[in-house]
């Protein structure tokens, strides 16, 4: 238990929250609206700078185009942790995986209890799953470094994040585990995709493993100088990962990199809004509508939104959708 309280520290400061994480609404909750027109709304997303910032800004746009009294605040996070932070009564909405929603709603590892209070409002973006390694590392297959037994060597992610550990499931789903990649001479670093390129380059790592976005930026950068592959994932791991991880069949499309050249089956690990059950009815009720409103104007704001439609937006996973969200969907037919 030790352990896992000090993987989500990791992941935020706002562990120091978790005392409070029980779902008692506190004072210092930004959800505060008078009417449609005036809202103060708090977004908790990633780093500065990163995808998730964008996301969580180009949402904020949107909730003042309609309604143009709002006052709207971005706020930095990471996945597990916006959960607490949102639950806690820190920001209004956070952006989370459904993995790490789920987790939190059934009181998983890496979550110490149960975050019964978390709710869904809507589907941001896909985050396909690559297991990526160089061409020159001589791996062709997952079953090839489990039944060979390969000492790969592989970025993981922060250790104990939710990526991080749903690279552990995926392993699991061959039978195989990090301990016994280190058995058989391999390596497991905790450390960022983005930040393992250099380690590739220079032939002291085989690959990374992470959901990302597609096209992920950080690989596109890494083949230009060192030319790379992602690895398929089999038919028993991809169910494997869909009961385990509210993760849904992905195929990423040939061409979507230039070293991808003939379709590869894999999952996708959703990115999505998740609020408080405290969360007011008609504040998410405007939110959701304002997106829902506004679904042009976020394809401009970033690809990832491409997949954020009339018909999926809805398509939730991971804990109970909130009422306010359910009342909009309910009035224009998305759910019945």
């Amino acid at each position: 238990m030790k352990k896992l309280v000090k993987g989500l520290a990791i992941l935020s400061t706002s562990i120091m929250l978790l005392a409070g994480c029980g779902g008692e609404k506190t004072e210092k909750s930004t959800a505060q609206e008078n009417d449609n027109a005036a809202m103060k709304v708090t977004i908790a997303g990633g780093s500065a700078g990163g995808l998730w910032s964008t996301i969580g800004e180009g949402i904020g746009e949107t909730i003042k185009r309609t309604n143009p009294d709002t006052t709207f605040t971005y706020q930095p996070g990471q996945d597990g942790a916006n959960i607490m932070t949102v639950i806690s009564g820190q920001a209004d909405f956070g952006i989370v995986s459904a993995a790490a929603a789920k987790w939190a709603y059934n009181g998983e590892d890496p979550y110490p209890k149960k975050m019964d209070k978390v709710r869904t409002v809507a589907f941001l973006h896909p985050m396909p799953y690559h297991f990526s390694v160089s061409e020159d590392s001589g791996i062709n297959s997952i079953e090839q470094i489990v039944d060979e037994k390969l000492p790969a060597i592989l970025a993981v992610n922060t250790k104990d994040s939710p990526m991080e550990i749903s690279n552990r499931i995926v392993f699991n789903a061959y039978g195989s585990s990090y301990e016994e990649i280190e058995k058989n001479g391999g390596k497991i670093q905790y450390t960022a995709v983005s930040k393992a390129n250099d380690q590739i380059k220079d032939n002291k790592m085989d690959g990374s493993v992470s959901p990302l976005p597609t096209p992920a930026g950080n690989l596109m950068e890494l083949n230009s100088s060192k030319p790379i592959k992602v690895l398929p994932l089999s038919e028993t791991a991809i169910k494997h990962l869909e009961k385990e991880l509210q993760a849904k069949p992905y195929t990423i499309k040939a061409g979507t990199y230039p070293f991808v050249k003939e379709d590869i089956p894999t999952v996708s690990i959703d990115t999505i809004l998740v609020t408080s059950a405290d969360a007011s009815e008609e504040m998410v009720y405007n939110v959701t509508k304002a997106m829902y409103e506004n679904l042009d104007y976020l394809y401009t704001v970033h690809k990832s939104f491409e997949a954020m439609t009339a018909d999926t937006i809805a398509d939730v996973t991971g804990a109970p959708l909130h009422p306010g969200a359910e009342k909009f969907y309910k009035e224009v037919g998305i759910l019945k």
